[in-house]
């Protein structure tokens, strides 16, 4: 019997035997892949929803046009490369054409300053909404590329925005409890509003302006605290007197 008669069973039992190695080798590639694009896709969707949540919060504030337009696109550009990943996943080709026309659809601001905020829901979620926003750019986590230069002016401009939205809410609540006659609570939301803008609110002109008016709103309650305390007084000893 020759040689290769010899060996001939176990060199194709040793063939089916690597061939089956390899074929469990590629379904393993294929597998972590699978799993490297779920988790990709993931955190895609992830990104898309903390973006258009805080479109949805900040419709009261008066963001640039291209703020808006550059978050509206990095929502599509997220799901164009869903698609490309992913080419049956469900309904992203509806959505590609929704967030389309939702970023044609962008134009300029439709007011001057911040609109009126109902309560301290409403200013918590508004707050909530431009952080999630400066927490993206500060992280550079978009898809699409965003120059630095082009990055600061859209923080700064969101951090204006956040010091406006303190101010509006904080100086109004300040106003209500003062005519309520709660000087201590009032008090308390213009200390709140000066260590906000001192710590979070970047260094323009704008911040300073309405720091300095915090401050004047500030002193003006405290001087009207004091005159009541005056008058209180001097009604006591009146009193005492008759």
């Amino acid at each position: 019997m020759g040689l290769v008669e010899q060996w001939g069973v176990p060199l194709a039992v040793l063939g089916m035997l690597l061939a089956t190695l390899f074929m469990a080798a590629v379904v393993k590639r294929h597998q972590v892949y699978r799993a490297q694009v779920r988790v990709r896709v993931q955190r895609l969707e992830h990104g898309i929803q903390v973006i258009h949540n805080a479109l949805d919060g900040l419709r009261p504030v008066p963001l640039s046009r291209e703020l808006r337009v550059m978050l509206r696109g990095e929502i599509l550009a997220r799901l164009q490369l869903i698609a490309r990943l992913y080419r049956r996943y469900p309904q992203v080709r509806e959505r590609i054409v929704s967030a389309e026309s939702a970023l044609n659809a962008e134009g300029a601001p439709t007011g001057a300053g911040v609109g009126p905020i109902e309560d301290d829901k409403m200013f918590r979620r508004i707050v909530h909404a431009i952080d999630e926003v400066i927490d993206v750019l500060e992280h550079s986590a978009t898809v699409q590329p965003l120059p630095r230069d082009v990055n600061q002016i859209f923080r700064r401009e969101l951090g204006e925005r956040r010091a406006e939205v303190n101010a509006r809410f904080h100086l109004v609540q300040s106003m209500k409890l003062r005519r309520a006659g709660d000087m201590t609570r009032g008090r308390a939301h213009l200390t709140t509003l000066l260590h906000v803008l001192r710590k979070r609110g970047p260094s323009t002109d704008f911040v300073r302006e309405l720091y300095a008016e915090a401050e004047t709103a500030l002193q003006s309650l405290t001087t009207a605290s004091l005159a009541g305390v005056g008058e209180g007084k001097n009604a006591g000893v009146g009193s005492d007197a008759a």
